[in-house]
């Protein structure tokens, strides 16, 4: 879900390779387009125990601490089981019997006094894999309420209308729990049996429970779900561990956490059989979704249409701590809307369908993100896209990275234009590691690292490499360490420092921003390269 790499025209590269001009990469289109949230009304509390509430499929975006409101996205499915009033509960759990609700079906076009009803909402897909910028300022507007979707990798340019689903309205039981108390998903319905559709019971239990409170999977049990699952109570501490969260449906497959001081930990998430890569923020297998002090610790997400982990419109001061992807459609790891003042701690992508760890920023969101830090990232491979990025973004730094076998650049900092429109990198560190086997595909000329000016107006500066150990770039590739400015964009104090490349491209380093760009203390086969001082 990241931008493309850049279209390196064939006009300006021939001034940079008289003897060898590669085809230029046709520079592929993701459009982003925002859902809007829906409110639905709130359950009474009754005897002070008892909690009714509305449960359907998409959340809307800011919902307070006590009020419970749930909308299905467009095209919810309705498979999933009524729940009854009552459901077991922990023995000497104190239960206050809810007076049970009616459930009903409201259609879609006729809002009630229940809750409005969802719109109907565009799906766009375009050729290419970058979603556009979200239309909306990420801290101001995200908290508002508005949802942004990212966008599939390729497509017809088709436009498709999907009704919304019907709204039932449930009522759960209620179970009273002390905070710090440990309780488990079951005591709300969930059956966790890999044949049930447990969402009802599990979105009640996430709907119930006090801050402090911990919801416990149980080990080795398999939790199916049909629907977007929503984390909208402060507090919510979720130990997941041993236990698998399965989607049945790839398209509102999410866990998305809208609250904040939320912790999810040891669960496995996964989306089996998915088709292709989908453009909704739905298909995002962990949303982090304008929310404050999210911690995901030891989870791991196996196959899904969107990406692994996504942190979206301004969502700060996150964790994200031995979170591993595997086989995602999208990006493994995707921090973008204005994100701000994160750690990701040693994570692990492998197989993702475009970059492996990436920071992202639309100038349409506002304001970059800012102020995060990628320690010990491993990527395995990418079908599509590059190992780590960043991709507009101020005061970011990746430490000790590992990344081998990417279609494109390895390591690829810096903006880009049209269609994506992002703001520039500054002041990004990449600092040790190493890089195997970059840039596998013959179509793209990244080489194993790229620094690149690709939005006109804009000035990425203050970029470092150093301490890298590059070796297997595709041979073909014109560098191993390129820095390329596109007409009308900067680039300037790009620092490229104690590099050993072996085994490499067929040059060690190229620019056409010459005065900007210092290249020290490099290695080529265990040659020394002569410095360049360009700054």
């Amino acid at each position: 879900m990241t931008p493309s790499s850049p279209s390196l025209r064939d006009d300006v590269r021939s001034d940079f390779f008289a003897d060898d001009v590669a085809t230029s990469e046709p520079q592929p289109r993701r459009a982003r387009r925002r859902l809007a949230g829906v409110s639905a009304a709130v359950a009474v509390c009754v005897a002070g125990v008892t909690a009714a509430s509305l449960f359907t499929g998409q959340p809307t975006a800011a919902v307070a601490e006590d009020t419970t409101a749930f909308v299905p996205l467009a095209g919810a499915p309705t498979t999933a089981p009524v729940p009854t009033a009552s459901v077991p509960v922990p023995a000497g759990t104190p239960v206050a019997t809810p007076t049970p609700a009616p459930t009903s079906a409201v259609p879609a076009a006729a809002p009630t006094a229940v809750a409005p009803a969802a719109p109907v909402t565009t799906a766009r897909t375009t050729t290419g894999t970058t979603a556009a910028p979200a239309t909306a300022s990420a801290t101001a507007a995200a908290r508002a309420g508005s949802t942004a979707r990212a966008a599939a990798p390729a497509g017809t340019g088709t436009t498709v209308a999907v009704a919304p689903a019907p709204l039932a309205v449930v009522a759960p039981a209620a179970v009273v729990s002390p905070a710090g108390a440990r309780v488990p998903v079951e005591s709300f319905g969930a059956t966790g049996n890999a044949t049930t559709d447990d969402t009802a019971a599990l979105q009640r239990a996430l709907d119930s429970v006090p801050a402090g409170t911990t919801l416990t999977f149980r080990a080795g049990a398999t939790y199916l779900h049909s629907n977007v699952l929503l984390v909208r109570r402060n507090g919510t501490l979720i130990d997941g561990t041993g236990a698998v969260l399965r989607a049945t449906n790839e398209r509102l497959s999410t866990l998305r956490i809208d609250a904040d001081d939320v912790t999810v930990t040891g669960l496995t998430l996964t989306s089996p059989n998915t088709t292709r890569r989908w453009d909704e923020w739905e298909t995002t297998k962990v949303w982090v979704h304008a929310a404050d002090r999210v911690t995901l610790r030891g989870i791991s997400v196996k196959s899904t249409g969107g990406a692994g982990v996504a942190v979206t419109h301004g969502s700060g001061q996150f964790l994200l701590d031995r979170v591993t992807v595997a086989d995602s459609r999208a990006d493994g790891i995707h921090i973008t809307g204005g994100s701000h003042d994160g750690r990701v701690v040693s994570p692990v992508t492998t197989n993702t369908g475009d970059d492996g760890v990436a920071v992202v920023s639309y100038m349409k969101d506002g304001v970059p993100c800012a102020r995060i830090r990628i320690e010990s990232p491993t990527v395995n491979g990418t079908t599509w896209g590059r190992g780590i990025s960043v991709v507009g973004g101020n005061d970011v730094t990746y430490t000790n990275v590992t990344v081998r076998d990417t279609d494109a650049a390895g390591i690829y900092l810096g903006s880009e234009g049209d269609p994506y429109w992002t703001f520039p990198s500054r002041n990004v560190l990449v600092d040790g590691g190493t890089v195997t086997g970059a840039n596998r595909n013959t179509t793209k000329d990244h080489g194993a690292v790229l620094v690149y000016g690709g939005n006109a107006g804009t000035m990425t500066s203050d970029i470092t490499v150093r301490g890298l150990a590059v070796s297997g770039t595709r041979g073909t590739a014109p560098w191993d360490a390129g820095v390329l400015a596109e007409t009308g964009a900067g680039v300037q104090r790009v620092t490229l420092q104690g590099l050993d490349v072996r085994n490499g491209a067929r040059s060690t380093s190229w620019t056409n921003a010459r005065p900007a760009v210092r290249l020290l203390s490099t290695l080529r086969d265990g040659v020394p390269v002569p410095d360049q001082r360009g700054w």
